[in-house]
Order: C-alpha cells, then structure tokens, then sequence
C-alpha cells in the first residue's frame, strides 16, 4: 500500500514537472521569441507607416494619413500627404474620445496638436491589422496584433467617427503650457519612429490606445496617471472622467455637463469635408 501511495505521488510529481516546464517553455515563447513584424498584408487604414524627420525647431511628417469617406466606413477614398510642422508652434494638446456606444466603459481616444499658425496633426495609437482579421479585445491581450502610430489629418481620424461611424465624440482641450505639449508631441513622434524601425506588440491591456497615452503623459506630468489604472487599463470609455480629476482636461466642470459642452458630434456633420473642419468643430 505504502509502494502504491509512492508510485501515484511520484507520478502526480512527474506531471506537475512536465507542466511546469511547458509553462515556462511557452513563457519564454511568448516573451523573447515571438516578435512583431511590419511586414504584412495589412488592412488599408493601417498599411503606411508615419514617420518623422526632425530638423532644428522643424519636424517633417510622412504620410499623414487623410481618407475621406464618402458614404460608408469600407467605402474609402486613400490619401496621404508630407506636411512640414514648426514645432516653436505648437501651442495646445487636445484629447479626444470616442466610446464604442453610449456609456460604454470602452472607448477609442487620441491626441490633437494644434499649431499657432492654424495647423493640427492628430495621432492615433491603434492595433495593427491583417486583411483577415478582425479586433477582437480578448485576443488582444496576446501577442495577435503589432502596435502602430498613426499621423493623421482630423478630417480622417474625427470626421469618420462622428461623420460616418454616427459616434459620439468629445474633443477636451489639455491643461498645458505650449511648451509641455511640444514636449509631448515630440515624445510620440519618436515613438513613432521607433515601431516603423523596430515592432512592438499592441495589448488590449498595456499597450493599447489609452494606456498607452498615459506613459507619454506621465513623462511631462510625472506620476499625473498611474500606471495601473483601471480607467486606462480595463474602462477606457472613463479615461476622460480620469483626466478630468486628475486636473488634465482644461476645465472645472462636473465630468456629465463636460461632456455635454465638449461632445462635437454635431458639428462635425455639420461641417463636413471642409478645409477650415478644425476650427469650425471647436467653434463655442
């Protein structure tokens, strides 16, 4: 009896061996072996690469990213465009965020630049996809999709969602001197430049949209967001209820009636296509 009770355990020990061994073989895996790739059959929103190219006071963006949408989200006009930017210019960071429904705690969210000089240059973090594949928030968490930063033109990143996806979207001005948003947008940009050299993984969880903003933030307003916020970890859709408290968003508001002044749905489909779509959404 003793002999059987020593064979089992010995057994039951052999196993949990074995497993442990192929947790951590998979570990490893998962970690230092599977690596990103910016070769793929990417889908059209995501297939150019931005970069930057930055001279003195002066950076030059490739390929910011201006689709236009004519009827409906797949039925796309593509187009990019080389812009110089002066970055002595830079004068205000805006946030914006688009939540997949209404009061939902998920929530798609990006930065705007404006420039002194009438400019402004939106950047996008976003999971890079295959033409096979759709977002899916679970698979997310695991190494499915590369990480990508894309340039783009306001008319492209906010008209689809409030013009054409029908989306509410709020676009909150940032408490910040122009010198701390220069410092920002620069610390993006050279992120950008460093996935198009070197590929990164997206996460659902730490390294998506928002939580991926917060470390930009939290390198010009040290500790502003903590790293292991559940707004910007799990209920992106309250990331501006966060920002808010935290003293980000330029405004001493209650966060429902914030929302309600910032909420620029309507004036966006207003506005339209047009040249002057940047100032007309932040009119009043």
């Amino acid at each position: 009896m003793l002999r059987l009770k020593r064979k089992i355990k010995s057994k039951y020990t052999i196993f949990f061996l074995i497993l442990l061994a192929a947790i951590i073989l998979f570990v490893f895996w998962y970690i230092f072996l599977q690596k990103p790739s910016n070769i793929g059959n990417w889908q059209d929103k995501v297939a150019v690469l931005s970069t930057a190219e930055f001279k003195d006071n002066l950076v030059t963006v490739r390929n910011v990213r201006n689709f236009q949408y004519p009827n409906k989200e797949n039925d796309q006009i593509t187009g990019y465009y080389d812009k110089t930017y002066d970055l002595d210019k830079v004068q205000k960071t805006w946030f914006i965020t688009e939540p997949f429904k209404p009061g939902a705690l998920a929530a798609h969210t990006m930065l705007s630049f404006e420039f002194s000089n009438g400019d402004y240059l939106a950047i996008t973090i976003e999971a890079r996809l295959q033409k096979d594949q759709k977002y899916n928030i679970y698979k997310g968490i695991f190494h499915t999709y590369p990480l990508i930063y894309i340039a783009t033109d306001e008319k492209d990143a906010i008209l689809l969602r409030a013009n054409v996806r029908k989306s509410n979207v709020y676009l909150y001005p940032i408490r910040s001197t122009p010198e701390q948003s220069r410092i920002l947008l620069v610390d993006m940009l050279q992120k950008m430049n460093e996935l198009a050299t070197k590929p990164s993984w997206y996460s659902s969880i730490w390294a998506n949209c928002t939580s991926s903003i917060g470390h930009h933030v939290n390198k010009i307003w040290p500790d502003a967001l903590s790293d292991i916020s559940w707004q910007l970890l799990f209920a992106t859709g309250k990331a501006d209820e966060l920002a808010l408290k935290k003293g980000l968003i330029d405004s001493d508001l209650p966060i429902e009636q914030a929302r309600e002044k910032y909420l620029i749905t309507a004036k966006s489909q207003k506005a339209g296509y047009v040249d002057n779509y940047s100032q007309l959404i932040r009119q009043n």
